[in-house]
C-alpha cells in the first residue's frame, strides 16, 4: 500500500513532534560513481532474487516485496541503468517487471488506487529508458483505469485514494499528474497535459497550504463523519508534488509551477530536516521506508531539468549520510541516515537510501 492508513496517522504524527535533538552536522564528502556501484550490488545481492525476477521484502526468507514497493525498487534498478546504462540493469528493468506480471498479472484486483499510479509512473519511465512498448502501453492502462474510475466532484475533485471511496489524498493525486504529464509527451496527446493540469490545481488548492508545505489527505473523520483534512507531512508527498510541478513547468513554460516546486524543496529542507546539514528525518520502515527515495527521485529532476544546484550540496549531504552511516558488513543503509543502520533493515527502506545515493553520487568524484 503506497499511503498510510488513516488508523495510523496519530501515530506518525506523533513520531515527527517527537524528533527532538537536532544532530551535529558532520561535513560530507561526495559520494563517488564506485561507491554508488557498491551501494546498488549491495541492494541486489541481500535482496534481489533472480530466480524469482522479484525483490525479498526482508533479508531472509522468501517474503516478495510488496506491490507499490516492487514500484519502488523497480524505479531504483531505473536509477542505476540511468547513470551507467550497464547491460545487467538493462536486464534487471525486464526481469523485475516480468517477475512481477507473473505475481500480479491484474493490477485492477489491487483496492490501492496509489499502488496502481506508482507502476504507472515507474512503466512510463521504463519506456522512456527502454523504448519497449509494452511498458507505454501498461503505464496508459493504469493510469486510465484509475482516472476514469475514480475520479468525481466530492471535496472539489481528486482522485480517491481507496477504490471504496473514501478519502482523496496526496499520494494518488500527485502522481496521477506525474504519470498524465508524462503520457502526455509519451503519447503526444495534449488531453493527457490537461489531465495533469487539472490534478494539480486541485491538489494545490485543496491539500497545500502555500508555505510549500503538502498535505496529506482530505475524508471524513472515521469518528465522527465530518469532512476535514489531515495537514501532516511525509517525505514522499513533498517530492510527488515538486516532481509534478516540475514536469508541468517544463511543458507549459509557466513559472508558476517552478517556483511551486521551489517553495516546497525550500519548506521540505527547513521542516523535515534534522541537523545543520539538514538530513532528512526518519520515517520508519514499513510504508515509511519508501518515502525518501522518491523525494530524492524528483529532487534529481528539479535540479537536473530545471538547473536548480542550488539544492545538490544538501542532497549530496544526504547521500553521504546515508552512505557514511551503512553497515559495513553488507552496505545495507537504513531508514535513519544521520545514525549506523540497524539490524532487520527492510528492501524497501534500504532502497530509499540507495536512490538518494544513485541520483546524487557525484559522477567527477573519485
Amino acid at each position: 500500500m503506497g499511503c498510510l492508513p488513516i488508523s495510523k496517522n496519530s501515530a506518525w504524527v506523533a513520531l515527527f513532534v517527537g524528533v527532538g535533538l537536532l544532530r551535529a552536522a558532520i561535513p560530507a564528502h561526495a559520494v563517488t560513481p564506485a561507491e554508488a556501484d557498491a551501494a546498488f550490488a549491495a541492494l541486489n545481492e541481500v535482496y534481489w532474487d533472480p530466480a524469482a525476477k522479484f525483490f525479498r521484502r526482508d533479508e531472509h526468507g522468501g517474503r516478495k516485496a510488496d506491490f507499490w514497493f516492487s514500484a519502488q525498487l523497480w524505479d531504483t534498478v531505473m536509477d542505476q541503468y540511468d547513470r551507467t546504462h550497464s547491460a545487467e540493469a538493462r536486464r534487471q528493468i525486464d526481469d523485475l517487471y516480468e517477475g512481477f506480471i507473473e505475481e500480479y498479472p491484474d493490477w485492477t484486483t489491487n483496492k490501492y488506487n496509489d499502488d496502481i499510479m506508482w507502476w504507472a509512473i515507474a512503466c512510463a519511465r521504463a519506456y522512456e529508458l527502454t523504448n519497449d512498448e509494452r511498458y507505454l502501453k501498461k503505464s496508459q492502462e493504469s493510469f486510465d483505469f484509475v482516472y476514469d474510475n475514480f475520479l468525481d466532484d466530492k471535496f472539489g475533485g481528486g482522485l480517491y485514494w481507496l477504490n471504496e471511496r473514501t478519502s482523496k489524498n496526496s499520494c494518488i493525486n500527485s502522481p496521477a499528474a506525474i504519470a498524465a504529464a508524462r503520457l502526455a509527451v509519451l503519447l503526444k496527446d495534449p488531453a493527457y497535459l490537461e489531465k495533469a493540469k487539472s490534478l494539480y490545481a486541485w491538489q494545490k488548492q485543496t491539500l497545500t497550504d502555500g508555505t510549500g508545505k503538502v498535505f496529506d489527505s482530505i475524508g471524513p473523520d472515521r469518528r465522527t463523519g465530518r469532512v476535514r483534512t489531515r495537514d501532516f507531512s511525509l517525505t514522499y508527498n513533498q517530492g510527488t508534488f515538486i516532481g509534478a510541478a516540475v514536469l508541468l513547468y517544463q511543458q507549459t513554460g509557466d513559472k508558476t509551477y517552478l517556483d511551486d516546486a521551489l517553495k516546497t524543496a525550500d519548506w521540505t529542507k527547513a521542516n523535515l530536516c534534522v541537523g545543520d546539514a539538514r538530513i532528512l528525518r526518519s520515517e520508519g520502515q514499513g510504508d515509511g521506508g519508501a518515502f525518501k527515495g522518491i523525494f530524492a527521485r524528483y529532487m534529481r529532476r528539479l535540479v537536473d531539468d530545471c538547473a536548480r544546484t542550488e539544492y545538490l550540496p544538501w542532497m549530496k549531504a544526504n547521500a553521504d549520510a546515508a552512505w557514511r552511516n551503512r553497515r559495513p558488513a553488507d552496505n545495507i543503509m537504513g531508514h535513519d541516515w544521520s545514525v549506523h543502520a540497524g539490524t532487520k533493515i527492510e528492501s524497501q527502506t534500504a532502497t530509499s537510501a540507495v536512490a538518494m545515493v544513485l541520483c546524487f553520487a557525484d559522477e567527477d568524484a573519485e
